[in-house]
């Protein structure tokens, strides 16, 4: 048995001091608390970002979109896309430049960890519209944010760490989030739902992300989506450094009330589709 041999207070203070999120993504974050929300609002925020009216109008007019004629304006274009994936873009665009480096603690060369995380939002999407369920969109958030603790837990990661880690998961038969909960006192699912917390993003999304691993403790349909999204992004060969526990996966698919044919068709959706939904962030 290992001993925690990290600084917790550290890791803490560090998950604190992230850079923190545009106050546009914060502000449509504060929207989407209430019951519908303001398009007209939504607008507001949107058009005076350059780079997410951009991003927006090359999604509304994608053939994901489905739009019939040419979109030209940030309000056709919140009309056509819904305030939660406005939402969902405008997070993308904020996040895509801190997790698009190399984390080779975790074994992601560049780009990789944006890939999966990309293809994790594509695929709660996928799972929130086949589910019977029907649990709440803001999952596609937690998809797209699930992994945004390995930004810092990276930092911590000596090489005698890792070395314990390997250790604890050769020896001792642990997965790698059992390893790290083990050895350092913590593991980046838990450090991700520090920063959305630090973030002011909602507790669902926090709970969701703090227990992605490890959904029936969080007892919550958007982090049994989330812990599938992040399964299916591995299964399509999209980034990912550990395997998922089959029981949390047997459970989660459960809960979700999707069969095996179901997991096929977003798993073989989402690998068609990855490198359109990639492209609305280029």
């Amino acid at each position: 048995m290992f001993c925690s041999v990290i600084d917790l207070d550290s890791l803490a203070q560090a998950a604190s001091c992230l850079d923190p999120l545009p106050t546009s993504v914060t502000r449509l974050a504060t929207m989407l608390g209430g019951e519908v929300p303001d398009l007209a609002e939504v607008v507001d925020v949107v058009q005076y970002d350059q780079a997410l009216t951009a991003t927006l109008l090359r999604a509304a007019n994608s053939s994901w979109s489905a739009a019939r004629s040419e979109i030209t304006t940030v309000k056709d274009a919140v009309v056509r896309l819904g305030a939660t994936t406005v939402f969902s873009l405008a997070l993308g665009v904020s996040v895509k430049g801190r997790v698009g480096g190399a984390i080779p603690e975790y074994g992601l060369s560049e780009g990789d960890l944006w890939n999966h995380s990309v293809a994790a939002a594509l695929a709660a999407e996928l799972i929130i519209a086949r589910s019977p369920k029907r649990p709440r969109s803001d999952a596609v958030t937690g998809a797209l944010l699930h992994d945004v603790g390995k930004l810092v837990m990276s930092r911590f990661l000596s090489t005698d760490l890792l070395e314990l880690i390997g250790r604890s998961i050769d020896e001792g038969g642990h997965n790698r989030i059992q390893s790290e909960a083990e050895i350092l006192g913590v593991d980046h699912a838990e450090l991700g739902g520090l920063i959305l917390q630090c973030w002011g993003l909602p507790d669902t999304l926090v709970r969701a992300v703090s227990y992605h691993h490890t959904p029936d403790i969080a007892l919550d349909p958007v982090a049994y989506v989330v812990h599938l999204s992040d399964v299916v992004a591995k299964t399509i060969g999209a980034g990912g450094d550990d395997n998922p526990d089959l029981d949390s996966f047997a459970h989660a698919m459960a809960e979700l009330e999707l069969t095996a044919d179901d997991l096929d068709h977003v798993c073989e959706t989402a690998s068609a589709r990855l490198d359109e939904v990639l492209a609305r962030y280029a």
